[in-house]
């Protein structure tokens, strides 16, 4: 059972999907989760400093973390569903993008680079990307995203899978990090992640010239302009790097996502030194009574991502290895520090 105590109101239905998460992570693996007392931020942005807790780290979960704090991070609430940007449960939307993506062959898709989104969030980056639409002069297309509008207009102008017709597709952080990331890699386009301040719990995979394309925030529009120059240049390649940014995110399959969900919860119950116990003013929350506060959109989303027991055990935890951890981390920033010399010599060249 979870039971929980609210002390804010979470961003539209954040919190709602994130405890039907938990509560289905509870149906598919009846009496193997163990009992903790966890504390959730459902808000963007991480905020216990390294420095202010490192000799006692106060264990707090989120969507997102970054170096400068130790927050923890947990799959975000649009894997079960986003009922205010029409967005399905994430193995239905998945399908559909990847799908969307086989409408044009390689040679057919556009050969620049296109990101849609709102800009209006707080977020410089964002901002500044919105300098660099010009197709000729950056071989980028930049749009905005009015969300207000796509809700009148029944979100026709924003389905995923219609949104896979270019080569090369941006990722900008927005307030903090941006749920957009899994939807963008999995067109199967050259993903541009304009290097990113935050991460979530699975985008700490991902490799740099293996499954995605690594842009300079600095000079941010020649560094998209040098990507989509590379990718057309070695079309082979950028189409590889793409297809491997699609099959990470296949690879993230709700299996997997509820048995880092399992596996998170297990060791985070290890480092409790007390038997939780049910606070007095908390609350119970089961699958039916979520579904009837919910409303008729919220629970059309939460319906479909309901799971059964499982037949199977969740999948085996590798031995910790820091000193492999190490090498994957020193081998992407290599790796995105050779991509800044390959710009940074085109620039050169091209000024003399």
């Amino acid at each position: 059972e979870v039971v929980g105590d609210l002390y804010y109101a979470c961003v539209q239905s954040r919190m709602m999907f994130t405890i039907w998460g938990i509560l289905q992570l509870l149906t598919k693996y009846p009496g193997m989760v163990p009992d903790v007392d966890m504390m959730f931020d459902c808000m963007d942005k991480p905020i216990i400093n390294q420095t202010e807790y490192q000799s006692f780290p106060v264990p707090l979960f989120r969507y997102c973390t970054n170096e400068a704090h130790l927050d923890i991070p947990f799959p975000d609430w649009s894997f079960w569903g986003w009922s205010e940007t029409n967005l399905r449960p994430w193995e239905e939307e998945f399908v559909d993008i990847k799908q969307g993506s086989k409408r044009r062959s390689w040679d057919n898709k556009q050969p620049r680079a296109y990101w849609k989104g709102n800009p209006d969030v707080v977020s410089p980056i964002r901002l500044e990307l919105m300098k660099c639409n010009h197709s000729r002069l950056w071989g980028a297309q930049i749009m905005r995203q009015d969300w207000a509008e796509e809700a009148k207009g029944g979100f026709e102008q924003s389905k995923l899978s219609n949104q896979c017709n270019h080569r090369y597709k941006i990722y900008a952080e927005g307030y903090a990090w941006s749920v957009s990331l899994k939807y963008i890699l999995s067109c199967g386009s050259m993903t541009l992640i304009i290097s990113p301040e935050y991460e979530d719990f699975f985008s700490r995979g991902l490799l740099p010239k293996e499954n995605y394309w690594p842009i300079s925030p600095t000079d941010l529009c020649r560094s998209i302009k040098y990507a989509v120059d590379w990718g057309n240049a070695n079309p082979s390649q950028a189409e590889t790097i793409g297809k491997r940014g699609q099959g990470y995110m296949e690879s993230i399959s709700m299996d997997r996502v509820y048995d880092y969900m399992f596996h998170l919860i297990t060791e985070y119950s290890k480092l409790q030194k007390f038997k939780p116990e049910k606070p007095a003013s908390a609350n119970e929350v089961c699958a039916g009574s979520l579904l009837c506060f919910a409303e008729q959109k919220e629970r059309k989303l939460l319906e479909r991502s309901r799971v059964v027991p499982s037949l199977d055990q969740p999948c085996k935890l590798p031995v910790a290895d820091r000193s492999r951890l190490e090498r994957l981390i020193q081998q992407k920033k290599k790796t995105i520090e050779n991509v800044r010399y390959m710009e940074m010599t085109r620039t050169k060249k091209s000024s003399k």
